[in-house]
């Protein structure tokens, strides 16, 4: 879409004030992230972001939404030796699994996620065994083979459709990359200071950027300005912002000394000032674009401390 809008015509780049502050992985769709300084992209977004999922012996999919303690696994990839590390403090033993040769016996099967079809790979029960331990429920480990982006399914009730339905993605909920800016956290924050002082909520509550999970945090700027950028570069790759990320319950779960504590925030005070056509709208979700003859494939990485630009279209 970019690179056809810009075909043409004469662009510049706006410097927005804002730099990326972080880079955070999530291998595991649900579970913990890690941060990097620098991290290769592929098609699908980040390398190896969300490309694992644990299934329930029903065939559920499952997120924190229904089994919190997916929080308390911890994740972290050495692209050096090509192994994924996960830690529970439930089990005893770190599992290692190696990024290319750990596929249980080329066992194949597909399932549906967010009205897109998946073909996924399966492990060993040894491996099923260690995260049925760490979550406390029986499930099984699977991974990202490929993405049938000729099967889509309209909105049913209680299902989510994925908004961006041309790109590649992993097991990402609907887009690519998810960004939020410092500046924003720190408003929110400094909103729900200010309601403890109203007498609003009896206990203080101040939230950091990982409560939503993002995948790049931004700072330098105003708060919100993101809400109003279209099309951004970050170091010299390319992307299309989808628009703001709908919010739900998950960010009002904390994990603390291995218990999982609920409370109506930062959900309710969002909801006051974030809501837009019944939505609670908070970062935005992004899009990887391939303009200028850049390549596909090949060596990419987004680094900390990158600027971000925006990109000024004159016609």
């Amino acid at each position: 879409m970019l690179k056809a809008l810009l075909a043409g015509l004469e662009k510049g780049f706006v410097d927005t004030g804002y730099y990326l502050k972080s880079i955070t992985i999530y291998p595991i769709k649900s579970c913990g992230g890690f941060s990097a300084r620098s991290w290769p992209l592929s098609n699908n977004g980040l390398t190896h972001d969300r490309q694992w999922i644990l299934k329930s012996l029903t065939g559920e999919i499952l997120t924190q939404k229904k089994v919190p303690e997916m929080g308390f696994v911890s994740t972290f990839i050495d692209l050096s030796q090509g192994m994924l590390f996960v830690e529970s403090p439930r089990c005893k033993k770190r599992l290692q699994i190696r990024l290319e040769s750990d596929i249980y016996d080329g066992a194949i099967e597909e399932i549906e996620l967010y009205s897109q079809r998946y073909k996924v790979y399966s492990y060993d029960n040894e491996t099923n065994a260690w995260f049925s331990e760490a979550i406390g429920k029986s499930c099984s480990l699977l991974r990202y083979s490929s993405f049938n982006q000729d099967f889509m399914l309209n909105k049913i009730k209680g299902s989510v459709t994925c908004r961006d339905t041309k790109n590649k993605l992993n097991f990402a909920n609907e887009a690519q990359f998810l960004l939020v800016s410092e500046e924003s956290v720190s408003d929110l924050n400094r909103r729900l200071s200010s309601d403890v002082q109203k007498g609003i909520y009896g206990k203080a509550i101040q939230v950091s950027a990982s409560r939503f999970r993002p995948n790049l945090v931004v700072s330098g700027g105003r708060p919100y300005a993101e809400d109003e950028w279209r099309y951004i570069r970050i170091g010299n790759k390319y992307f299309t912002s989808l628009g703001g990320c709908n919010r739900c319950q998950m960010i009002n779960l904390t994990l603390n000394a291995g218990q999982v504590q609920k409370s109506n925030e930062p959900l309710a005070t969002l909801a006051s000032y974030r809501r837009v056509k019944g939505k609670i709208l908070f970062g935005i979700l992004l899009k990887r674009d391939f303009i200028d003859g850049e390549q596909q494939e090949g060596d990419s990485w987004l680094r900390v401390g990158q600027d971000v630009h925006l990109i000024k279209i004159c016609t």
